[in-house]
């Protein structure tokens, strides 16, 4: 009897392991998450539909600092034994304590009084419960409401909640449970007028028992405060007895205010809202106050130009102009070296492994900036090293007679041989166009002329150059060497993973690649042009190349030295391309299989969904791609685009498309567009004055325009 019992322990405490290490991994089938954020503290929700445990559960990291968030395991609320497994709510009925069931528990966003939260529906016998967890302000404050409804109970029964902390330094203040230790203080109270019992010895807080009658409700309304740096004891104990009810009401209404500027949109076409009701709810929680982003969480814990700059690129056109603001100072300030040279992961590189890229998207975004709040402030702050920047790309050892650049390090962060990559042509291109258009804020007018003059060099060189174009059968290439030959087959790349495909196979190809389709979402090349269309042709080659559920990979599989498998942003480069060349069948299946993949239901993506078992250990969550999900929606789909000063509206709606209605933060005021219908602008009306389009259906704003309304009737063709 002795050994059944010692054995049956074993069995259990080698399950809890096993658990534990199964809830440490960030994908998982089936697993979501939702990020929160409350001033410094992040809370990442996880949604899981596997049963490991409690099915909703959540992380809470310092947003502000980005190397933490690289693994679960350095969240503030993880503990070798349990996880995160205390912050699951437990629902005690008949003395058994209910939590989440993975395959029973559906979990979505939704906006209470216009603050976006997290929604959990489960049941606890034949109790429902509806959870919503709610960041409030900018203090570490979540509230975390909890519905109990007796929907399938026969007679009157009595149940009670209970909500945990972590093992470690507990304690009671007066109705609270606090939790203490040297980088983080956080403590639970109970807002609701319903008993208390708190139990630091057994590490919860109780409240009930309530009684619940068929089909009858009661609330429970709960707060998690946080301090993030812990700080002194005496801070947390101070505001833990300050807090009222009355203070949570401040709260909501305060938050309730900030999340009014956000942009918005209104649609019949629940693909489109859901995106970018998503992108704009997880944009600026991904982001802290101050700047700080992690490219990649649960995987990189860095920073790199490129992702801060695209991520903000999104913030921007959700109205989030505070904290895209806050990103760009950061990147100005700590990103960019004197000489010009950008951040990558976290440190600067030599001179043949720079990412030429990232100069033209950080002065597309510094653009996009001063065109959509009118304020170029940032620009003629940092004159002097946004000059080295642009200038940076033009320098000699990066060029040759050709006038493109040239370099061993490609896109994807791969070393080759020295060669002419299509990517950072079409970057460097945009960033002296955006350049140009920002010399009078840079004080460069005498530069603009040969800004532009260089970038339709490169621009002819990718295109037109008799030997080294970066076109070939009619299609564009990823990439030439600088002797002639194009980039394509390799003899031998090094692999990380003992599973992928540049360890287990001989062969591997370069193209396609996903990058092909940045010149033709930019309209640096024509998209309804037979080149455009060709290359799009190509591409399909990277849908469902070695799965079957959708999904672009970023470039041929083949040649994956760690992460093959269809990828989000990756996903969106030819969904911005397709939806410019007017190919709506491919852009909406696209469309599609972003907002059901595992991943774009929360509306925090992976980097890609991994097709080989050694990636879900490092597959993180991308912030880019939220970035490029507004970008869409704006830019392609409303068709809201700058040329210079001057806004250009050209919508593409799906044809079919139900009435469209945005409203759009812009400069001081708002700009709000109704779309009638679908097609190309045949009538518009700017505050209520007639306003004609040109003959392909652009409508060319007035350069001072400010805000107001622009109402669009389009006749279906």
């Amino acid at each position: 009897m002795v050994c059944l019992i010692a054995s049956l322990s074993l069995a259990v405490g080698e399950q809890g392991a096993t658990l534990v290490e199964l809830n440490k991994l960030p994908f998982f089938l089936g697993r979501e998450y939702f990020v929160l954020r409350s001033g410094r503290t992040q809370m990442i929700v996880q949604a899981d539909r596997a049963d490991l445990g409690p099915a909703f559960t959540y992380l809470l990291f310092d947003v502000q600092n980005a190397r933490q968030s690289a693994s679960k395991q350095r969240a503030f609320n993880f503990t070798p034994d349990a996880g995160f497994s205390s912050s699951a709510l437990e629902v005690v009925l008949g003395g058994f304590p209910f939590t989440a069931l993975g395959h029973r528990t559906e979990t979505r966003w939704v906006a209470v009084d216009g603050i976006p939260s997290v929604e959990a529906v489960w049941w606890a016998g034949g109790v429902r419960v509806t959870e919503r967890i709610l960041p409030l302000g900018s203090g570490g404050t979540f509230r975390r409401s909890i519905q109990l409804e007796g929907a399938h109970l026969v007679g009157e029964e009595s149940v009670s909640i209970r909500l945990s902390l972590p093992a470690g330094d507990l304690r009671r203040e007066g109705s609270m449970l606090a939790y203490h230790s040297d980088s983080f203080r956080c403590a639970l109270t109970m807002l609701s007028e319903v008993p208390v019992e708190v139990q630091p010895a057994k590490g919860y807080l109780e409240a009930g028992p309530v009684s619940i009658g068929p089909n009858a409700r009661v609330s429970i309304e709960s707060v998690l405060l946080t301090q993030t740096p812990a700080g002194d004891e005496k801070g947390l104990t101070d505001r833990v007895r300050a807090f009222q009810a009355s203070t949570i009401e401040r709260e909501i209404e305060s938050t309730r205010k900030s999340w009014t500027r956000s942009s918005m949109l209104e649609s019949g076409d629940a693909a489109v809202r859901e995106l970018f009701d998503k992108a704009r709810f997880g944009l600026p929680m991904m982001v802290a106050d101050n700047g700080i982003m992690d490219a990649g969480i649960f995987e990189y814990g860095a920073q790199w130009v490129r992702d801060t700059s695209n991520t903000t690129l999104g913030l921007i056109h959700t109205g989030q102009f505070e904290i895209a603001r806050s990103t760009l100072e950061r990147v100005l300030n700590t990103m960019v070296s004197k000489e010009g040279v950008t951040m990558i992961a976290g440190s600067f590189v030599s001179p043949d492994q720079e990412q030429f890229d990232q100069m033209g998207e950080l002065l597309h975004v510094l653009k996009a900036y001063r065109d959509w709040t009118g304020d170029d402030s940032l620009v003629r702050d940092h004159r002097q090293l946004l000059l080295a920047l642009i200038e940076r790309p033009l320098d000699p050892r990066f060029r040759d007679a050709s006038g493109m650049v040239h370099n061993r390090r490609e896109f994807w962060e791969r070393a080759f041989s020295d060669a002419y990559e299509l990517a950072y042509q079409t970057w460097v291109i945009q960033g002296l166009r955006d350049a140009a258009d920002l010399a009078p804020a840079l004080d460069a007018g005498n530069r603009a002329a040969r800004w532009r003059a260089e970038s339709g060099k490169i621009l002819n060189a990718m295109l037109a150059h008799p030997k080294l174009s970066l076109v070939a059968s009619g299609r564009l290439v990823k990439r030439r060497n600088v002797t002639g030959e194009i980039a394509d087959v390799l003899a031998e790349i090094r692999g990380y993973q003992p599973d992928v495909p540049a360890k287990t196979e001989k062969h591997h190809r370069l193209l396609p690649d996903a990058t092909q389709a940045l010149p033709i979402a930019f309209g640096l090349v024509d998209p309804r042009s037979q080149l455009a269309l060709r290359t799009l042709d190509e591409l399909e080659g990277l849908w469902n190349t070695r799965w079957s559920d959708g999904g672009y990979d970023r470039y041929h599989t083949s040649v994956q030295p760690d992460q093959p498998g269809p990828w989000p942003f990756a996903t969106c480069f030819i969904l911005r391309a397709q939806h410019e060349a007017g190919l709506f069948d491919r852009s909406r299946r696209s469309l599609e299989w972003l907002n059901t993949v595992q991943g774009g239901r929360a509306g925090a993506w992976f980097e890609e969904i991994p097709s080989v078992r050694s990636n879900i250990k490092g597959c993180g969550l991308v912030p880019w791609t939220s970035g490029e999900i507004a970008l869409f929606v704006v830019r392609h789909y409303l068709g809201v685009k700058f040329e210079g000063d001057q806004m250009v509206l050209k919508p593409a709606l799906y044809p079919g498309s139900p009435p469209v209605k945005s409203d759009l933060r812009f400069r001081q005021g708002r700009l709000r567009i109704e779309i009638g219908s679908t097609g190309p602008i045949l009538r518009a009306k700017i505050n209520g004055v007639e306003a004609k389009p040109e003959g392909d259906g652009t409508l060319r704003l007035e350069v001072g325009f400010a805000s107001g309304l622009i109402q669009i009737n389009a006749a279906d063709p």
